[in-house]
């Protein structure tokens, strides 16, 4: 086998690891340099979360088009379930040969994923080794090294090789759990406020808006009672009204020293009251700088909630799929059962058999906190007039 060079290869791609870490796009490198480094012809590296398939990736140092995609949608779930319930003996960080996965699960690697996997995913290539790189309740990952079939195991040269960077590869994707993880909670936040039916405006420590959504802007443009003055701070036309909403901002922030007050209460008013239209509903609350929270990391103080009565409530699928993590077929039951829909009109509606039904409630009770199906339609109730 071609062996890799001590000290400054193995250096090079320790940092290389680290790096990808940081830029996913990297791995497909990284595990090229593992594979020829082993004397192998292929290596692949997944990461899975069981709560968000967004961070889910693949990659592979060779593949075929189309291949790495229809592993993320078709297999990574099941590989992910044969770690946590067949794999579980295994440490992280462990090396796993062959022969270790006979004495762990007792059947070979191919016993383990199956014919259809094998000739979909690995046609003339053989397991050598593997290594669970993370391993709890809701994420996993690992690295499996491949040589064409009927060519020898890894020798122990490979085996030492991978046994020392095997502790960076572990240190590495706990990194970039931790680091796509904070990203797609910002990422999160920013999407439900965006598609929410409520205004949002996001205030910083000078009380300059720094964020607004869709429904902001509409408010801003359909009713003259509230307005953003050159300086990006919000205000309201009416003098009064207007005092009344920057004591309030006052009593939550001092703009001397940009450190909200201890008060955490959140404050609401109502503005712009007429003959012609409902009054805008405020509500101000202060963001908690004291606590780890993606708004804060951004530099957020203030966050102002305007609801416009006059505004017809209704959510939409993206936003039922972003904070509940609904399928699109959980969403149109959703909607059915929001028109008073029983069970059984939605089966019939659907083409599926009842006990179908029901089960997709269960599903969707489990996804949005509810326990029955009178708490999910106060939920839906609730979302659809903007609460």
């Amino acid at each position: 086998m071609p062996h890799y060079e001590l000290g400054d290869y193995e250096s090079q791609l320790i940092s290389r690891i680290y790096e990808a870490a940081l830029d996913p796009g990297l791995w497909s490198d990284v595990l090229q340099s593992i594979t020829d480094a082993c004397g192998a012809h292929q290596s692949t590296l997944f990461f899975y979360d069981a709560q968000c398939r967004a961070r889910n990736f693949a990659v592979a140092a060779k593949t075929r088009g189309g291949i790495i995609e229809k592993y993320l949608c078709e297999f990574i779930d099941v590989e992910a379930a044969r770690m946590h319930i067949q794999l579980s003996q295994l440490k992280e960080g462990e090396l796993a040969t062959p022969t270790d996965l006979v004495r762990v699960t007792g059947g070979s690697y191919e016993d383990l994923v199956g014919v259809e996997y094998m000739e979909t995913f690995m046609p003339e290539l053989q397991f050598c080794a593997g290594i669970i790189l993370l391993h709890d309740n809701m994420t996993c990952s690992g690295l499996g090294i491949r040589k064409h079939t009927g060519s020898s195991d890894l020798d122990s040269t490979a085996e030492d090789f991978l046994r020392r960077i095997t502790p960076h590869m572990v240190q590495a994707i706990k990194i970039h759990d931790h680091l796509s993880n904070v990203k797609q909670v910002n990422q999160a936040i920013k999407e439900v406020l965006k598609r929410i039916n409520q205004g949002v405006f996001l205030l910083d420590r000078n009380l300059r808006v720094i964020f607004s959504n869709a429904e902001a802007a509409r408010v801003l443009e359909s009713r003259a009672v509230l307005e953003i003055g050159r300086q990006g701070k919000l205000y309201l036309t009416g003098d009064k009204e207007n005092q009344q909403l920057q004591s309030v901002f006052q009593s939550l922030i001092q703009p001397a020293q940009g450190i909200l007050r201890k008060s955490r209460k959140a404050i609401s008013l109502a503005a712009g009251t007429d003959f012609q239209s409902k009054p805008l509903k405020l509500t101000i609350t202060p963001v908690d700088t004291h606590t780890d929270n993606e708004l804060n990391k951004e530099g957020i103080a203030i966050a102002v909630f305007v609801n416009d009565p006059d505004r017809p409530g209704n959510f939409s699928d993206a936003y039922m799929q972003q904070a509940y993590a609904l399928t699109p077929t959980e969403c149109s039951i959703m909607k059915a059962l929001l028109k008073n829909k029983n069970i059984g009109d939605i089966a019939e509606m659907r083409g599926t058999t009842l006990e179908t039904a029901r089960s997709q409630l269960k599903i969707i009770l489990q996804k949005t906190g509810t326990h029955s199906q009178v708490e999910l339609s106060r939920l839906l109730v609730a979302l659809d007039n903007d609460v």
